[in-house]
C-alpha cells in the first residue's frame, strides 16, 4: 500500500526498542535423541541442539505518532505497519471492500495478536494457547496489576468457549476484551508484544502460563493415572478400538474427544502420570503436567512437527514418539490432515518394555 512501510519482525523490534519494558532472551538448549522404546535402532528425532527467540513486551505511547489498530489486529504507528507475529499477509484483506466497525477510545489498548483466523494454520487451541494466552501473561508479568485490569485486549476473537475459559483465568474480564474485526479502538498507548518461535516457546512464557493458570487450579490429591487422549477429527487412529483394547491391558483410562472446559483439561494432565495418543492440539496441556510425567505421542509418518517433544523437554517430562513403517520423505507439513494406522504388535513390544500390565 502506497506510503506504509511493512516492517518484518527485526525491523520491528528495532524500531520498537526505545519502548521495551520487559524482555527475555532467547534459551538454548539440546534436545535429545528418541527412539522407539521397542526398536531402539529406529531413530524418530536425532539430538538436536538449537535455540528459540527473545520474546518482549513494549509499551507505545499513540501522542508519539498516529497509531491504529487494523481489523486483523496489527498496529500501526505513523507510516511504519508492525509485525509482531508471523508475517502481516492479512493487511490487504482489510482494504477490498473496507471493513465497517464500532469506534470504541481505550486509554491503554493491549494486542496480542495480529493474523485472521482460517481455521487450518490459525486459530487452533495450540495458537490460542502459546501466541495469545502466553502474551497475556507476558503483559500481566511486565504491568502493575491496576494497569492491566484497566486495560483494553483487542484482537480477532477466535469465539471458542476456551477462550473465555482461559481469559477469566488470567484476570481479564469480558468488559475488557473487543473483537478487533468490528470494534476500532483508539488508544493513548498500547501494549505489544512479539510471538517469538511458533514451535519452541520462550520458556519465559511456558512458566508464566503455568504460574497464573495453576494458581487458580490447584493440584487435587488423588492418585494419578495412566491417560490415553482420544482424537475424533484429523490425524486420527484409523484402528483405534484396537489400540484402545491393548492400553486398557496396561491399566490407561481412556479420555473421549469432548468438549471440555479448560479447568477440566487442566485436572486431567495434573493428575497424569502417562499420557499416550495421537499427535494434536490436546497436548498443548501438558503445560500442566507434573514433572516426571511421560508423554508417548503417535504420528502419521508423513507429519510429525517436534514442538510437543520441545514442551515435554522444558517441563522435564519423559518423551517418546512412535509411527508405523518408514518416514515419510516430502515435507513434513504436507501429511497435516493424514489419518494414523498403528501396528498392535509394535505398540505392545513400547508397552512391554515400559510399563507392567495392570493387575485387578
Amino acid at each position: 500500500m502506497r506510503g506504509v512501510a511493512f516492517l518484518d519482525a527485526i525491523q520491528t523490534e528495532s524500531f520498537l526498542d526505545g519502548h521495551r519494558i520487559s524482555s527475555h532472551p532467547a534459551d538454548t538448549f539440546t534436545l535429545p535423541e528418541t527412539v522407539d522404546l521397542g526398536q531402539p535402532t529406529k531413530r524418530y528425532y536425532p539430538a538436536e541442539q538449537t535455540a528459540n527467540q527473545t520474546v518482549s513486551v513494549w509499551l507505545h505511547e499513540a501522542s508519539a505518532g498516529v497509531a491504529k489498530q487494523y481489523p486483523y489486529g496489527s498496529i500501526q504507528i505513523g507510516r511504519k505497519l508492525l509485525c509482531l507475529d508471523v508475517n502481516t499477509d492479512d493487511f490487504h484483506r482489510n482494504l477490498f471492500p473496507p471493513i465497517k466497525r464500532t469506534a470504541l477510545f481505550a486509554p491503554t489498548l493491549m494486542a496480542p495478536w495480529s493474523h485472521y483466523l482460517d481455521g487450518a494454520i490459525w486459530g487452533g487451541y495450540y495458537d490460542f494457547v502459546f501466541l495469545v494466552a502466553a502474551k497475556l501473561c507476558r503483559f500481566k508479568e511486565a504491568l502493575p496489576e491496576s494497569e492491566f485490569k484497566a486495560a483494553f485486549v483487542s484482537y480477532p476473537l477466535f469465539g471458542t468457549s476456551y477462550e473465555r475459559d482461559f481469559l477469566d483465568l488470567l484476570g481479564v474480564s469480558t468488559g475488557q476484551v473487543v473483537d478487533s474485526r468490528t470494534t476500532n479502538v483508539t488508544f493513548e498507548r498500547c501494549v505489544l508484544a512479539n510471538t517469538g518461535h511458533w514451535f519452541y516457546p520462550n520458556k519465559a512464557d511456558i512458566f508464566a502460563l503455568r504460574k497464573y493458570v495453576l494458581a487458580q487450579v490447584p493440584p487435587i490429591d488423588e492418585p494419578r493415572k495412566r491417560i490415553y487422549i482420544s482424537r475424533s477429527g484429523r490425524r486420527r487412529i484409523l484402528n483405534e478400538s484396537a489400540v484402545t483394547a491393548l492400553l486398557q491391558n496396561y491399566g490407561f483410562e481412556i479420555i473421549e474427544d469432548i468438549p471440555r472446559s479448560v479447568t477440566e483439561q487442566v485436572r486431567i494432565y495434573q493428575n497424569a502420570e502417562f499420557i499416550i495418543g495421537p499427535h494434536g492440539a490436546s497436548f498443548s496441556n501438558i503445560v500442566w503436567c507434573q514433572p516426571g510425567t511421560q508423554l508417548f505421542e503417535i504420528f502419521a509418518p508423513t507429519y510429525t512437527p517436534g514442538f510437543f517433544r520441545y514442551l515435554a523437554h522444558t517441563l522435564g517430562l519423559g518423551y517418546s514418539a512412535y509411527y508405523h513403517g518408514p518416514a515419510g520423505t516430502g515435507d513434513w507439513s504436507l501429511g497435516l490432515e493424514d489419518d494414523i494406522e498403528v501396528s498392535i504388535a509394535e505398540l505392545e513390544l513400547c508397552m512391554k518394555n515400559w510399563l507392567p500390565v495392570a493387575t485387578p
